[in-house]
């Protein structure tokens, strides 16, 4: 297993600096593009709120699996303890925003549930006493 990770985060370092590269944004910026992407995209794939937490969970999960790249030593000028809390900080805090933010402002609607029909009442209203409508 541990093989498998190491090979999936050099090939993920890889891609990460040549993307950093191709779109010229620095890293920080890239955490934060990256971050919103992942959460709005894991809303849609599991037909969530953005404020949810499982869709925060996606992209802490995908940090750390970042990190855990970083630190390995397949990235340069990244394999520090406080380069990893800093990327951390950056790729979390708008996430974090939006589910917190998300559940104060935009409360979910409480689903209304009514009564079962009586399968033994009639749907043409028989049963009820007859109401004369007001003449004019």
């Amino acid at each position: 297993m541990q093989e498998i990770l190491q090979h999936l985060a050099e090939r993920w370092i890889a891609y990460k600096i040549r993307l950093i590269e191709y779109v010229g944004l620095t890293n920080d910026a890239m955490h934060i593009h990256m971050s919103l992407l992942l959460l709005f995209v894991s809303a849609i794939l599991f037909r969530r709120r953005p404020d949810s937490l499982w869709c925060w969970l996606v992209v802490f999960l995908a940090e750390l699996f970042n990190e855990y790249a970083d630190l390995s030593g397949a990235a340069p000028d990244e394999a520090g303890l406080d380069s990893a809390m800093h990327d951390i900080y950056n790729t979390m805090f708008w996430p974090t925003i939006i589910v917190i933010l998300g559940r104060f402002l935009f409360p979910r609607r409480l689903k209304v549930t009514r009564p079962a029909p009586d399968p033994d009442a009639s749907s043409d209203l028989a049963d009820q006493p007859f109401k004369e409508s007001a003449t004019v």
